[in-house]
């Protein structure tokens, strides 16, 4: 896939993970025991019985919430502008790169289904940001600055 084609398609995949993370960071601070709830009910289908520890931290919440709202902006911006700001789909999987790897050694060491979950969507996300990169790649060269 090259040119235009490729171009709509990275442009297209960052709006979705931009909408995917605004929408997650909103749940995330106006409902963060509502929404580990679920995911501990969730993950009694799978058989894990060990509840996620409640939100007793705000400056955890806090600092959650602006990872949010940070790799949102990194989305909308590289979708403007996807050969300029290619690099920015790096700072991107960097970042759930390391969600992901925290999550996989809290869930190692808890046992508690929403950090595996956490772990296999950005471990996910760490492929589809790599993914949008090489795309990218495939573009044409970037403008010349405004």
């Amino acid at each position: 896939m090259t040119g235009a084609r490729a171009e709509r398609f990275v442009v297209l995949s960052l709006r979705a993970m931009a909408i995917g993370f605004a929408v997650t960071g909103f749940f995330f601070i106006a409902w963060p025991d509502g929404t580990l709830d679920r995911l501990t009910e969730l993950g009694h289908h799978f058989g894990f019985h060990k509840a996620a520890p409640k939100t007793d931290e705000r400056l955890w919440l806090s600092l959650g919430f602006a990872y949010m709202v940070v790799i949102t902006a990194l989305a909308v911006i590289a979708q403007t502008d996807v050969v300029r700001y290619r690099p920015m789909l790096l700072a991107l999987a960097a970042g759930k790169a390391a969600s992901s790897l925290t999550s996989l050694i809290f869930f190692i060491q808890d046992d508690v289904f929403a950090y595996l979950l956490n772990a296999i969507v950005d471990g996910s996300l760490v492929g589809a940001s790599l993914l949008l990169y090489m795309v990218a790649g495939r573009i044409g060269s970037p403008a010349a600055p405004p």
